[in-house]
Formats: C-alpha cells, sequence, structure tokens
C-alpha cells in the first residue's frame, strides 16, 4: 500500500523517488496520481514528505483532482531552459530536474520509475547522473518500490476490484446465454440468417458487454475452442465455428476505462454435452482448485500453492513444469498472480516465488490442464483477497459447471 512507501525506500536506501512518462500503459504513474486523467506527468517524492506533481499547465484542473501538491511546469522555466539550449531537449530536461532538485530540496540516490523509451531514457538518466550535482542516479530492475507497495491494496482499492469483478461476471454470463440462445444444426450453432455462430461472433458480444459497463479491453479475451482450448494463451480464431461438445476456455480480463483496475476469471464449459475424457479433465481441475483453495493460508509461502498443485496433477497421471519445465501438455503455466492496476502482479504464484500471502493481497488461482492434440483444454480461475483478519474472500461469484444446457 502507499503508506508503505517510506519504509520500503528507507530498506533500499533511496532519498527520493521519480515516476514520469505518460498515464496511458503507466500503472505507477496512475498510481500515484490516484487516477487523475492527466496525459502525462512527473511524480516527485522525497523520502518522508508527501509526493508533489509537476504537470502541464493546460493539465492543471485534472492534476489538482489527484489530491497531490501540484506545480506547474511553467514554474521551472522549461521554455527558457530549452532557448538557453538552443533546442536540445535532452540538456533542457537535465536543467528542469536540476531546478526541481534544488528547490525540493533532494540529493543523493534517486530511483526513477515509469515509462519511456529504453535508449531514451538510458541517455537521460545517464545525463542527469553526470550533471546534476548532488545527484546519484539509481534503479531497480523488477519487484520495486512501487510494485511492492502495489502487492496489497487499501480497501478502497479492493472495493473497485470488486466492482469490476461484479460488472465482469455479468459480462461472462451474458455471453454465455448469448451463445446458448443460438439454434442448433448437426452440432453447430447457427444464426438467425443461417450462418454459423463463431469465435469472433462471441468476441464481439463481450467487447459490447464490456462497453456497455465501462470497461474495457485492453487485450483481446480468450475465447478458445477445440485445439485452441489447449494452449493457454491462445485467444482463439475468429472464424472458428461454436460445436457443442468441444472444451471451450472463456478467460476475460477487463479493466476500468481510463486505466484502472483490472479483474480476471476463467471459466471453461461444453456445450450441450460433453466428452467423457473433458469430464475427467474437468474434474482433476476443479479438484485441484479446492484443493489448494481450502489450505491458502496468511503468511504462507506462495510457491507452496503451485507445488501443490503440481503434486495434485501429478497423482492423477499429469505432466506439470515441475517435473518437466519443457512439457507443452499438462499444467503448463503457473497457478496464479495478483492483479490491480497491472493484469499480472505481485504475489507471482509459482514455485519460484519468494512472495508471501500478505493482507491485502488480491490473486487468482486458476489451475488448468492442456491437451491440445487431443483437442482438450480446461482452466479455472478466481480472484481471491486476504482482509486484515486473516480470512480469504472469493470475489468470484461465478459457478464452475462444465455442461451448458443449450
Amino acid at each position: 500500500m502507499k503508506i508503505d512507501l517510506d519504509r520500503l525506500m528507507a530498506e533500499r536506501d533511496i532519498d527520493a523517488a521519480v515516476v514520469m512518462g505518460s498515464l496511458a500503459g503507466n500503472p505507477t504513474l496512475y498510481y500515484m496520481v490516484n487516477g487523475a486523467k492527466i496525459s502525462s506527468g512527473t511524480v516527485v517524492k522525497k523520502r518522508g514528505e508527501p509526493a508533489v506533481l509537476i504537470h502541464n499547465t493546460i493539465e492543471r484542473d485534472e492534476a489538482a483532482k489527484s489530491g497531490l501538491e501540484t506545480i506547474d511546469i511553467n514554474h521551472y522555466d522549461f521554455v527558457g531552459l530549452l532557448r538557453a539550449a538552443e533546442g536540445n531537449r535532452l540538456k533542457a530536461t537535465v536543467g528542469l530536474f536540476e531546478r526541481v532538485f534544488q528547490d525540493r530540496g533532494i540529493s543523493g540516490r534517486v530511483a526513477f520509475y515509469g515509462t519511456g523509451g529504453r535508449g531514451e531514457s538510458y541517455t537521460l538518466l545517464r545525463a542527469i547522473d553526470a550533471n546534476v550535482p548532488g545527484v546519484r542516479v539509481v534503479g531497480e530492475y523488477s519487484g520495486d518500490i512501487f510494485a511492492a507497495a502495489r502487492s496489497t491494496k487499501a480497501p478502497t482499492e479492493v472495493a473497485r476490484i470488486r466492482e469490476v469483478a461484479r460488472k465482469t461476471v455479468e459480462t461472462v454470463d451474458a455471453t454465455i446465454d448469448f451463445v446458448r440462445s443460438h439454434a442448433i444444426r448437426d452440432e453447430v450453432l447457427v444464426k438467425r440468417d443461417g450462418d454459423r455462430l463463431t469465435v469472433g461472433d462471441a468476441k464481439r458480444f463481450v467487447r459490447r458487454a464490456l462497453f456497455e459497463r465501462d470497461l474495457v479491453e485492453e487485450v483481446e479475451t480468450i475465447f478458445a475452442i477445440g485445439r485452441d482450448a489447449g494452449v493457454p494463451h491462445s485467444h482463439g480464431e475468429d472464424d472458428d465455428v461454436i460445436r457443442l461438445g468441444r472444451t471451450i476456455v472463456f478467460d476475460v480480463f477487463p479493466r476500468e476505462r481510463g486505466g484502472g483496475y483490472f479483474f480476471d476469471m476463467t471459466r471453461t464449459f461444453c456445450l450441450g454435452y460433453a466428452p467423457a475424457e473433458a469430464e475427467a479433465m474437468f474434474e482433476d481441475v476443479r479438484a485441484c482448485f479446492d484443493t489448494v483453495v481450502s489450505a491458502l493460508e496468511a503468511g504462507a509461502p506462495v510457491r507452496r500453492y503451485h507445488e501443490m498443485a503440481c503434486e495434485f496433477f501429478e497423482s492423477r497421471g499429469h505432466p506439470t513444469l515441475c517435473t518437466d519445465p519443457g512439457t507443452e501438455a499438462g499444467f503448463v503455466h503457473t497457478l496464479g498472480h495478483g492483479i490491480g492496476l497491472s493484469i499480472h502482479e505481485a504475489p507471482f504464484v509459482h514455485n519460484m516465488s519468494n512472495d508471501v500471502l500478505e493482507a491485502g493481497a488480491v490473486f487468482t488461482v486458476e489451475p488448468g490442464l492442456y491437451y491440445p492434440e487431443q483437442g482438450l483444454g480446461v482452466r479455472l480461475e478466481d480472484v481471491f483477497y486476504l482482509d486484515e483478519r486473516g480470512e480469504f474472500h472469493n470475489l468470484t461469484d461465478y459457478p464452475q459447471e462444465l455442461v451448458v444446457k443449450t
């Protein structure tokens, strides 16, 4: 949570943190400006002091909605710096940061976060390090202070995720109703005009349903049937027709409009009936899911649960990544991940993770089995929240049923 930032900065010997870039695709900046609708900006946080937001003049009203102390970039006369540098934007930007740091009393180890081209960022940070007196530029490669802070959610964040969950469940339910409402001809679903219902038709319905609920599909929804269901991140081909008795992996992971919080859920179903092989796989996955969930414990290392899933599946005769890291069949992905302003964030639930289940964690549990050459794939995914009392809450209010009647 944000209240942990000063502690994290102290533990990692960071005197000040700078978050910069465009807001789009920049969850760390969104986090720090509390979702204010700016196009770009720079947040500067000195350890032990509140963060400040440096913004463009034309966005002053939106910047004020961040709740942070705001500073118009004109306060530092960036235009004058650019003129003095004869149009050299790199030199002017270094001068801008020198003025900002002097103004805020910042020196020592300064870490940078946010977005930008790698070459551009590398060049800028080297120039700041070399030319701003008293400042040493440092960086973090993974698990940075903001990722660590975001790995646990405040109640206000959880409330927003719950609302995205509610709308996502509505979308899943509406989509399944849409699909099952079609007529059947030779075990293929058909539309009123006689054309066959396709994966593309289902995905277009999903997009409309999300839009109506103020959610956006940042990455295309997975609606994969048959062999594609057997490859975990195959999104499904638009031209594939929807048939009875085939496993369909339906994984939808929308976010709030404007760059906010994500949700993530997966259901696997067969229309009309399920072959015996699909029934057996589904029961193995559901039993694994129940086994893991019943063992969840506050403070536990998450690797325990991935290993538990591997042991369970192996006991049922399925290959897993734990014993065969190169396998393309069986249990071929990690058990889960945190969810928030990014679709994948800490805690990362796999057997190489050092994360633990802390109060405020919001994370998925998503065991699956995949046999593409048999045209079979099954995944079940719910999102859980660990509250301050050490209790786990399932935020995914939707049944796990294999057969959908038509």
